[in-house]
């Protein structure tokens, strides 16, 4: 079969616009990395840069509790004090202190918590009224039905002070708005932006 032929069957068929897309698929085959590692390398300056949206709200904490339990844990540049609470919805305070040495820990905590003076020991059973402003980043309220809670995590952009969780004994979904607004001194907008709810059970 000749060419000429070939080309009139493709004509008759209408397929004679495929005689070059193999031609085309080798030109890409061949050059397509080597554009496409060009384009890559090359800098975009931006006038303008990226900034995530880490809008956060100070809240004051106010509340007399009991410690019951504290766990402590040292790193080499840092420790990691969790404090247990008692008689009040606070139950939990995380702190990340840039120190190692103990009574330079429980300085940087009583002056956090706006004490005066040390925590002694932070030992169980002693009584404090905390006193602290925090920064909050962000509230996870999490609706256990099953135990009849509410487990309330509030993160914080406080240099010392990283986590408070607290302990509401409602499910209902605007009690528990209702307790977050109370308790954290929070304005219902800043409520609606900050905090997420998840239900389990």
């Amino acid at each position: 079969m000749s060419l000429s032929n070939l080309l009139e069957k493709l004509h008759s068929l209408k397929l004679e616009y495929l005689l070059p897309l193999p031609l085309l698929l080798i030109v890409f085959g061949l050059s397509g990395e080597s554009l496409t590692n060009l384009i890559l390398s090359r800098s975009y300056p931006t006038v303008d840069k990226l900034q995530a949206d880490t809008q956060t709200v100070n809240i004051q904490i106010v509340a007399d509790v009991v410690l019951t339990e504290n766990e402590i844990e040292k790193e080499q540049d840092f420790t990691e004090v969790e404090l247990r609470v008692a008689n009040s919805v606070l139950k939990k305070l995380t702190f990340k202190v840039p120190v190692t040495k103990l009574s330079e820990v429980k300085a940087i905590i009583a002056q956090e918590l706006g004490l005066f003076g040390e925590i002694e020991a932070l030992s169980a059973k002693t009584q404090v009224q905390v006193r602290s402003t925090v920064q909050v980043l962000g509230i996870l309220a999490e609706i256990e039905k099953e135990r009849g809670l509410t487990k309330v995590e509030v993160n914080t952009a406080n240099s010392v002070l990283k986590k408070l969780e607290f302990e509401f004994p409602v499910t209902d979904i605007s009690k528990v708005k209702a307790m977050i607004v109370q308790e954290l001194r929070l304005s219902g907008e800043n409520a609606r932006m900050l905090v997420s709810y998840r239900i389990k059970n």
